[in-house]
């Protein structure tokens, strides 16, 4: 029988399964087995330079137990995040990625769209307005292809005021407030966990498209896509999308 919807699917951090996550490498190498649409999440630096980091600690992609928040850009471009404790020698001497030298490359790939996710930790640190501001101005150069997304609604919302194209929540509460403060500024995206998504389809009723992390299952990703689901992120890119037929 054939299939009637295929997964968009989505490289999430990069392409983490097999190269350090959140790097200019991981995402490379994501895009060379085909991927159209990737995701990486952002730290500022101490001087408030954008990086791609997940983690506020570098401790777990650098063995270095200090946050990111305490380095400066010029410290940071000494510090290695080839994920030693994953993949030995394999990718030592691999720096942090700056956001601006990400979008420089993503200047030159016309086809290919990036999730840019501000984390809560960096907001925490420098404030909204800070975090937005450094994020909106790297990003300038590529605004067209990229999403602004976020578990921070209110970053969100100022991000829109900075020049945004469409922006992506990324859903902590799906409760009664969570719809509401969703049906009141409308994102284009909603991003839920695997284990939440029948729920929160449920309840979250509006124009928007729906993003769900993550799985490295093809017959889950298909399962989530028949159930409302318009992309997929997931760690295995290049694994998943010949798995599905994609590549």
């Amino acid at each position: 029988m054939a299939i009637k919807n295929m997964p968009l699917l989505v490289a999430h951090r990069g392409y983490p399964s097999r190269y350090p996550e959140n790097t200019l490498l991981g995402i490379q190498a994501a895009i060379a087995t085909g991927a159209q649409w990737f995701e990486f999440d952002v730290q500022l630096s101490k001087d408030h330079v954008p990086f791609l980091c997940h983690d506020d600690s570098l401790k777990r992609t650098a063995g270095l137990d200090r946050p990111i928040m305490d380095l400066s850009a010029a410290e940071l471009a000494s510090v290695d995040v080839g994920e030693k404790a994953r993949f030995g020698s394999r990718y030592v001497g691999t720096p942090p990625t700056k956001l601006a030298e990400l979008i420089a490359w993503l200047e030159t790939q016309a086809r290919l769209h990036a999730f840019v996710e501000i984390k809560q930790e960096s907001i925490d640190r420098f404030g909204l307005e800070t975090v937005a501001s450094a994020v909106m101005q790297a990003v300038k150069p590529a605004l067209s292809q990229c999403v602004i997304i976020s578990f921070n609604a209110e970053s969100l919302q100022l991000a829109r005021r900075m020049g945004a194209g469409p922006v992506g929540w990324a859903l902590e509460d799906i409760g009664p407030e969570a719809v509401k403060t969703a049906l009141a500024f409308k994102p284009e995206y909603l991003f839920v966990g695997d284990r939440r998504f029948t729920q929160a389809h449920a309840a979250f009723q509006g124009p928007w498209r729906w993003a769900v992390y993550q799985t490295q299952d093809p017959r889950r990703a298909l399962q989530l896509t028949e159930q409302g689901a318009y992309m997929v992120e997931t760690d295995a890119i290049g694994d998943m999308l010949p798995a599905l037929g994609i590549a």
